[in-house]
């Protein structure tokens, strides 16, 4: 076996000997992420101003047409087999 070797027991006695730095690292480092987070979803959103596009939908008129003719189509035959009566083969 090698001697170079990380046993537990000195992985627990850094942690013992430096826990206070590391737990102050990590929460450093989650200050400066939650400092971020308010800076981009909150600050951001509250201060600045949101630009109007100047970009114009233009609407295809003929798919505008076949899309309106297939819900009206779909309508009528809605209402057509609502309106009619079917045999109910649960009754006498």
């Amino acid at each position: 076996m090698r001697a170079d070797r990380i046993s537990i027991e000195k992985i627990s006695c850094f942690l013992r000997k430096y826990y206070f730095w590391i737990l102050g690292v990590i929460f450093f480092l989650l200050l400066c992420l939650n400092a971020f987070v308010y800076y981009q979803y909150v600050y951001l959103t509250m201060n600045i101003q949101p630009e109007v596009a100047d970009e114009r939908v233009e609407i295809d008129g003929e798919a505008l047409n076949k899309v309106i003719d297939d819900i009206n189509k779909r309508g009528e035959n809605l209402n057509r087999v609502k309106k009619g009566s079917y045999f109910n083969p649960f009754t006498d």
